[in-house]
């Protein structure tokens, strides 16, 4: 059998994310499984499956070594000789063979994980409100609802890790129920960038144009209601930022371990800073604007997005809010050191 290197090394890269890093009490949860027309991965939280067309082979293989393998052929096509308990793949002069288990001991059956409604098409906006609002999850697990995305049927899809709140508004409901989805598995959702979602119980499906369906767990608890925190009140400041900011939290991020860049205005300079364990980062820019001193933490790739539709925040006594268009951000503020 021959196959197209380029469509399996793609479709491997696609379902790579759902590969586990390590063991766990569920096998093969750190193997590619090959289901006739399909290659899928499964690691308990999210389940990729990706169409590979020509490719009638049911097994699984280790995901780590093969994905390596086939990264380094350099040939259009790769001849596959499979039997019982192995498969061999020739390319040029190059040949490898792989342990094959034919038996599939993933638990793609569960009742929980195939049932699905019907698949409805996402909005236009979904995955730049799902990335936007992933820049705004709790790091801590103590509170688990807080390291989830809350997608709210009404029309919403908001985060907030307890200090800020990120909150982007449809115009319409979404074809969704609403559900908590862990951080860790927007990151997937993200990569495929999916035009059509249907429900399931205890999971939910996202699927793209090309056919990748990915599955994720969903956490069964309560949002809080955020509502009260997004007031804009009175009084407020507005102020703008420079252009040559998006620059500068570029370098920043490297810095930036805790995924965090510090932002502190005082005397018509705004410093941005960050750091981890062996360098930090500071450089100052000059404002145009002069507003009582301020400081606050953020996601940096979260801020350049926001400053890509709107270049200014307006500051109250002990808050910052950025607002436009379908989304608003609101960040408590941080005490200016001397």
């Amino acid at each position: 059998m021959e196959v197209s290197v380029s469509d399996f090394k793609k479709a491997l890269e696609i379902v790579k994310p759902g590969v586990a890093t390590t063991e766990t009490t569920i096998e093969q949860v750190t193997s590619f499984a090959f289901t006739k027309k399909n290659v899928i991965t499964y690691n308990d939280e999210v389940c990729i499956t990706h169409p590979l067309a020509d490719f009638d082979m049911q097994g699984a293989i280790e995901a780590e070594l093969l994905y390596k393998f086939i990264s380094k052929i350099k040939t259009k096509q790769i001849t596959l000789e499979i039997d019982d308990e192995s498969i061999t793949m020739k390319a040029g002069r190059i040949k490898a063979t792989f342990n094959l288990n034919s038996e599939i001991k993933l638990p793609l059956d569960d009742e929980k994980l195939i049932t699905k409604g019907k698949w409805k098409d996402l909005p236009e906006k979904f995955i730049e409100a799902l990335s936007m609002a992933k820049g705004c999850v709790s790091k801590d697990m103590i509170q688990a609802k807080l390291n989830c995305v809350h997608i709210n049927k009404k029309g919403m899809i908001e985060s907030s890790d307890g200090y800020r709140i990120f909150r982007y508004t449809f115009g319409d409901k979404l074809p969704v129920k609403t559900v908590l989805i862990p951080a860790s598995s927007i990151t997937a959702i993200i990569r495929i960038q999916p035009n059509q979602v249907a429900k399931g119980d205890e999971w939910i499906h996202f699927k793209n144009e090309a056919g990748t369906v990915l599955s994720c767990r969903v956490l069964n608890d309560e949002f809080p209601d955020l509502e009260a925190h997004l007031k804009e009140g009175k009084n407020g400041v507005k102020v703008g930022f420079p252009k040559e900011l998006i620059d500068s939290l570029d370098t920043a991020e490297i810095f930036a371990e805790d995924y965090l860049v510090k932002l502190t205005m005082n005397k018509k300079k705004l410093t941005v800073s960050s750091s981890s364990q062996i360098a930090t980062f500071k450089e100052e820019l000059e404002l145009e604007n002069k507003a009582e001193p301020f400081a606050f933490q953020i996601t940096p790739y979260l801020l350049k997005d926001i400053l890509k539709q709107i270049q200014f925040c307006t500051i109250y006594k002990n808050r910052l809010i950025f607002k436009s268009g379908n989304f608003i951000y609101m960040t408590e503020l941080l005490i200016v050191e001397d």
